[in-house]
């Protein structure tokens, strides 16, 4: 049930990473594709590679990026940090 969601960040990321793949080093590409392969694994949450886009959004003041809700989609005051921790497989791991 979690796949087809998972499936959309990837492509959203994915679309996202080609903004700055231009401007990232070799390592940098191999170390975002490799986190972007264990959220879709289900070993990371969204928020670690969501995170890493942010900083290069703000990195290279990449605007039109910077407005999409995909990368802040609730007020700071409103986050739950247990909605964070959301996996593609369902699981919460931090909590078994």
């Amino acid at each position: 049930m979690h796949a087809p969601r998972c499936r959309l960040n990837k492509n959203v990321m994915t679309n996202a990473f080609g903004y700055f793949s231009n401007k990232l080093s070799k390592k940098e590409k191999i170390f975002f594709l490799d986190l972007l392969q264990k959220y879709m694994d289900g070993k990371l949450p969204l928020s670690v590679t969501t995170g890493i886009l942010k900083s290069w959004i703000i990195r290279f003041k990449e605007e039109y990026l910077m407005n999409q809700t995909f990368f802040e989609p609730y007020p700071e005051e409103l986050k739950d940090i247990d909605a964070l921790t959301i996996y593609c497989d369902g699981e919460d791991y931090w909590k078994q």
